[in-house]
């Protein structure tokens, strides 16, 4: 009856280491697995800064251009106007003189 007893107070010791190791690899996993979640959200934000500042360059890059493209159509704008002024003004100044010496 010792014998049985012995055997089942062995079988409890070891039993017992077991759960601790158990326990003890939970914990480790555990710290593995928050500290590969941790450098897996770091690359995550890495990689989406990245991506929004090329997004950003780009937009600026297209920004700029459009504002190039407006500023020489109204450059050119303002130029035809201006022709049309020179063409025109002194046709309308002798017009206009011409009816105030018919008065």
């Amino acid at each position: 009856m010792d014998d049985v007893i012995s055997k089942l107070a062995e079988i409890e010791a070891a039993a017992s280491r077991i759960m601790e190791n158990v326990a003890e690899q939970k914990k480790v996993l555990s710290l593995e697995n928050e500290e590969k979640m941790k450098a897996f959200d770091e690359e995550t934000d890495k990689e989406t800064e990245k991506k929004l500042n090329k997004i950003k360059s780009e937009l600026q890059i297209h920004m700029e251009k459009e504002l190039e493209e407006q500023r020489k159509k109204t450059e050119e704008v303002l130029e035809k106007m201006e022709e049309h002024y020179r063409q025109r003004a002194g046709k309308m100044a002798r017009e206009l003189y011409d009816k105030i010496l018919r008065m």
